[in-house]
């Protein structure tokens, strides 16, 4: 997932049919050596940052890392001191009578550049400071700069300054044709082209009475998101179980639960957060069905305070689509998008779920067969149904008891920092870069001390010159308030500041991956490393864009239904044999995996890949539902329990039993204005990650060719131009579904 933070707040998650098991998306390294790789004759050497004394000076950031020294009152105040200064450039601007490129567009683009950063720390605070006071005053403080972001998207008369412009542009090719125009034309072009784009999508065209009214409703719908998002991020919620109604749960994950005594009963018990290192654990191993039904439906139904803030928000966004002309709040959503209408996406939804349920039913039949078999050897009665608690549960044994996959057996060969080190060394070969880390303690800065590390980032196309890219964070481990899913947050684009200087970005990878316990290192779970390429994916996109406007750098600046293609692309290699090999590195011995167990693994790739594949129709499906209403009475009179459990049956062909829950409650994409009618994209990038791949990297995977194409094309352009064109150039050709279908089985 990727999160962008400035002007509003939005979320997502990085997801992906090829990994049915990978974590929720919406990426701190114990310390480790991040260290430095060279490419020469003899292959790719690994070099500690100690080793690198010889041509530190080629080293050298040409720009210092952000600083993270923060109070409370310092963020209040600075975000106070933004929004002041802000009104008084708009202010300005506003007052020039003959607004021109020189005197209009290039100072509101410096002046966006320059407070990116700014604005992005003191929101960014709220999802990552171990200090509550910290994270209350971010959240306090992006409210503030999120209403006055949506003041400044409704001026009228900032409209009208843009629209006199963008008249005097849309016609001249000098600025207009990509064929014809500077590179620096053509990008102010496309700012403006933007800019006034985002004006009438606000409805600035509209009287000023409909724009009060969208005033109102952007305010509360912001409200609402960041509020549903607190709720998600502060909850400390937990189910408790006996050591007995755990059987089947490892020692090394029982030891990481809370344990109190019971008053009533007397009994021991183990606190269950439903923090992914807690729950999942308990879902996929603890053989008492009644366990993994309750953890199930406790974690479906946490923050229940979030369902009033989700009702009101579908109300809201169907009212300002209906201002704006749309007879759909999706179709209002999806007209920036690939997709362009709810026609379009709810056929390509519908399509694949039609053409996946025969493959999914076959697969439920094999599940089935063997919740039979053990109710057999545990003498339990046999009911003769397949619930949505046993899906995990029952997906891990056939993964065990078929492939002789054990997952936590395999992580123990990927302890978090060697597998760090190799799949920096991967990105490294494949895009020609270079990582390393930050140790010195009077440069170093981040929010949450040792916690998290710092890296600078470099581009080594001419080895004798590296070029300095930007600096990225990792922050991988749960504490309490953080962020509780995986997302790349950028930080500050890069960009071209008003001395013709390039000013890099700074991003930073936000996870939850298992930590480390009293007798081991942190150990990294497949579908963890899956994750942390995925989000590393999303890291880079932000860090080699090299327009001059950082608006049109990152993966913000493509659309929505493409954002995860890249980083969806990069998780194939986490599925690679020769790359697992690589990276594996026993926590006691240091030995490598061995190759059998790697190969069953493998194995596993596709195994109820059907079955997770429908688990996602569900997701977007249920979005599209509840944002195609065309009148208020649909949503009044919609009961969401049964839409939500109903369309889970229908579609991913899992039984609620006797149990209705309320996942939408912590569905956290759909209170995001991009994922909103969105989820879809998704499946719909995973089309074009998956052509990309078996076009470019199937046969040699670490070839440095394919990968510095991929950087320069896919990722660097960013959005300046149309990303089907990006993709004609990448792959010599239109882009295919036909590898995407094949992926899935379905060809």
């Amino acid at each position: 997932m990727i999160q962008f933070l400035s002007p509003i707040i939005k979320s997502g998650i990085g997801k992906s049919f090829k990994n049915k098991s990978i974590l929720l998306s919406l990426v701190a390294i114990p310390a480790v050596a991040i260290g430095i790789y060279h490419q020469n004759n003899q292959g790719l050497r690994f070099y500690t940052a100690s080793q690198v004394k010889m041509n530190e000076a080629a080293f050298i950031a040409p720009q210092l890392s952000p600083k993270w020294d923060f109070s409370p009152e310092r963020i209040l105040s600075d975000a106070k001191k933004i929004i002041d200064t802000s009104n008084d450039f708009y202010n300005a601007m506003v007052a020039i009578e003959n607004p021109s490129i020189e005197n209009f567009v290039i100072p509101s683009i410096n002046f966006e550049n320059e407070n990116s950063l700014a604005i992005n720390q003191l929101t960014f605070l709220q999802h990552v400071s171990k200090d509550k006071l910290i994270r209350d005053a971010s959240l306090e403080a992006t409210e503030l700069i999120t209403n006055f972001d949506i003041e400044i998207s409704l001026r009228y008369d900032m409209f009208k300054q843009f629209d006199k412009i963008f008249n005097d542009l849309k016609d001249n090719k000098k600025y207009n044709d990509l064929k014809t125009a500077t590179p620096k034309d053509y990008e102010i072009f496309k700012y403006v082209e933007k800019c006034h784009k985002d004006y009438v999508r606000s409805g600035l065209n509209l009287s000023e009475e409909k724009r009060n009214e969208i005033k109102e409703i952007k305010k509360r719908i912001a409200l609402n998101s960041l509020q549903f998002s607190k709720n998600l991020g502060e909850q400390n919620e937990f189910v408790a179980f006996t050591k007995e109604e755990l059987e089947g749960v490892s020692d090394d994950v029982m030891k990481q639960f809370e344990t109190y005594t019971d008053e009533q009963t007397g009994e021991q018990k183990f606190k269950v957060t439903f923090k992914y290192p807690d729950i999942f654990p308990v879902l996929k191993t603890a053989k008492n069905p009644n366990t993994r039904k309750i953890a199930f439906n406790a974690d479906q139904n946490k923050v229940p305070e979030n369902e009033k803030l989700f009702i009101d928000t579908l109300k809201l966004r169907y009212q300002l689509g209906k201002i704006l002309g749309y007879d759909t709040y999706a179709n209002y959503n999806l007209d920036i998008k690939m997709a362009k209408n709810q026609e379009t996406v709810m056929e390509f939804l519908v399509d694949l779920k039609d053409k996946l349920k025969p493959l999914a039913e076959k697969e439920i039949e094999v599940l089935k067969a063997i919740k039979k078999t053990e109710a057999q050897e545990l003498n339990m009665a046999y009911d003769d149904h397949y619930y949505i608690w046993d899906h995990r549960y029952y997906d891990n044994k056939y993964l065990k008891d078929k492939f002789n996959v054990d997952l936590e057996k395999i992580s123990e060969y990927y302890p978090v920092e060697s597998t760090i080190q190799g799949m920096l060394k991967i990105y490294e070969t494949v895009m020609n870069l270079k990582f390393i880390e930050e140790t010195d303690k009077d440069l170093k800065s981040t929010w949450a001390g040792d916690d998290v590390k710092q890296l600078a980032v470099w581009k080594m196309d001419d080895p004798s010159k590296p070029e300095f890219v930007g600096w990225i964070y990792f922050d991988l481990h749960p504490r309490e308030g953080k962020y509780g899913h995986a997302a790349n947050f950028g930080m500050a684009p890069s960009y071209i500041d008003k001395d013709s200087k390039r000013i890099y970005p700074v991003t930073a990878l936000v996870c939850n991956f298992s930590a480390a316990t009293a007798d081991k290192p942190a150990l990294l779970k497949h579908n963890e490393i899956t994750t942390f390429f995925h989000e590393l994916g999303h890291g880079i996109h932000d860090l080699v864009g090299n327009n001059g406007i950082g608006r049109f750098n990152g993966p913000g600046a493509v659309p929505w239904d493409f954002v995860e293609a890249p980083s969806q692309m990069l998780e194939f290699w986490t599925w690679n044999k020769n790359e697992l090999l690589s990276l594996s590195k026993h926590y006691k011995t240091g030995e490598k995996i061995p190759e059998s167990l790697l190969e069953s693994l493998i194995a596993t790739k596709h195994v109820n890949g059907a079955l997770f594949a429908l688990r996602q129709l569900h997701f977007g499906l249920f979005d599209m539902k509840v944002h195609t209403t065309t009148d208020d009475n649909q949503i009044d009179n919609m009961d969401l329990v049964q839409l939500w459990n109903g369309l889970r049956e229908e579609i991913s062909l899992v039984e609620n039993g006797d149990e209705m829950n309320k996942g939408y409650d912590s569905f956290g994409h759909i209170m995001s204005d991009s994922y909103s009618a969105g989820y879809y994209g998704y499946m719909w990038a995973e089309v074009f990650a998956t052509d990309m791949y078996y076009s470019k990297f199937a046969k040699d995977p670490l070839n440095t060719k394919s990968g510095i194409e991929y950087r320069d094309i896919i990722l660097a352009r960013g959005g300046i131009r149309e990303t089907n064109d990006n993709l004609k150039e990448f792959l010599g050709r239109e882009p295919s579904k036909e590898a995407f279908l094949k992926e899935l089985g379905l060809q």
